[in-house]
């Protein structure tokens, strides 16, 4: 179960003497590992930067094969598939990550000094750090819960994230995973690569300036008449709100009664950038590298009934709304939402 693999859930109170003694005995491994730091960081940027650019593959699918591997060495959330997988991966850097992240690391597991990237604070006190660890947690969660009482899971811009081999080998249930061609060929290479079996997931590469993917996903054998779990994890921030839109009324009317649609939304100040420098920082970035990020919610009033409606417009209803943060004074900037098709009475 998630609650027994996860640790390191909510930071303690500092004991600041404690606190002071391990920042010092982390200065010197630190210092030691500067050198292969530098050369990890140069292996890094360029298989996550030029690297992926080469093979057609975008920099925001890797983000959440990162956040799992940061997630497995800082005792988080153990997973190994993940790391076999990095290790063979061609547009990430095992090495890289040890050498910037060992320093930390090694100091969480020898004398319990760590910061936010090996700990996560309780629900409804999720930080904008936070968010992705968090992410991952609940969607996992859905996953988990969902496996066995669905027959089909279909996770649209899956990317790297090998949510489904974690959760789906040996249940039963049905799996397809969709995205751009060169991003499943990389993915399925890399899984051969590191010998991790895949053989009761099917695979959709979908060209999206020619293709429609409900097509695609219907041609591979998808069942209307079946009960569904659509995972539609960090792509809505991507597309402009008529994709979004669209997307979501598809699903709903491929679904069978039910299925579940569980997606995230962010708001519109997070979209934009406004929510502070270091997410306009990113927000920039992420346009120069050709991935702007297009669309938000509106969430500074009353975050739930915004979704709710966004939802509605999309012929679904929210079963359950998960905004981060609504425990700390902050303008609520990101949500998970599960929901299910809004039924039509004749």
């Amino acid at each position: 179960m998630i609650e027994e693999e996860t640790r390191n859930r909510a930071p303690r109170k500092p004991n600041l003497l404690i606190t002071l003694l391990q920042v010092l005995l982390y200065i010197p491994i630190q210092l030691l590992f500067i050198p292969f730091a530098l050369i990890g960081l140069i292996v890094g940027v360029y298989k996550g930067m030029r690297r992926s650019r080469t093979l057609g593959v975008s920099f925001s699918a890797i983000q959440a094969l990162q956040y799992r591997w940061l997630m497995h060495f800082f005792d988080t959330r153990p997973d190994p598939i993940s790391v076999a997988f990095i290790k063979k991966f061609p547009c990430e850097s095992h090495f890289g990550l040890l050498s910037v992240f060992g320093p930390l690391i090694l100091s969480q597991r020898l004398f319990g000094f760590t910061t936010t990237l090996g700990r996560l604070p309780e629900r409804g006190e999720e930080t904008l750090a936070s968010t992705a660890g968090h992410r991952l947690l609940e969607f996992d969660r859905i996953v988990e819960e969902s496996v066995d009482q669905v027959e089909q899971i279909v996770i649209p811009g899956v990317g790297f994230d090998l949510i489904a081999l974690r959760f789906t080998e040996g249940k039963g249930v049905r799996v397809f995973e969709l995205d751009q061609v060169d991003t499943l060929k990389v993915k399925i290479e890399t899984l051969n690569e590191a010998g991790i079996k895949h053989d009761w997931i099917t695979y959709i590469p979908v060209d999206y300036s020619r293709d429609s993917w409900a097509e695609r996903l219907l041609e591979e054998g998808f069942d209307r008449t079946k009960k569904t779990l659509f995972l539609w994890e960090s792509v809505s921030l991507f597309l402009k709100a008529d994709v979004v839109k669209e997307t979501l009324r598809q699903m709903a009317e491929m679904c069978a009664a039910g299925s579940t649609i569980a997606q995230d939304f962010y708001s519109d100040a997070f979209a934009s950038g406004e929510v502070s420098r270091t997410v306009k920082r990113t927000s920039s970035l992420m346009g120069r590298m050709g991935e702007p990020w297009r669309f938000g919610i509106e969430m500074s009033e009353d975050p739930r009934s915004a979704v709710e409606a966004f939802l509605k417009e999309c012929g679904l209803r929210a079963t359950e709304i998960y905004p981060f943060g609504e425990k700390r004074d902050v303008e609520p900037f990101y949500c998970i939402v599960a929901s299910e098709k809004i039924q039509v009475l004749n």
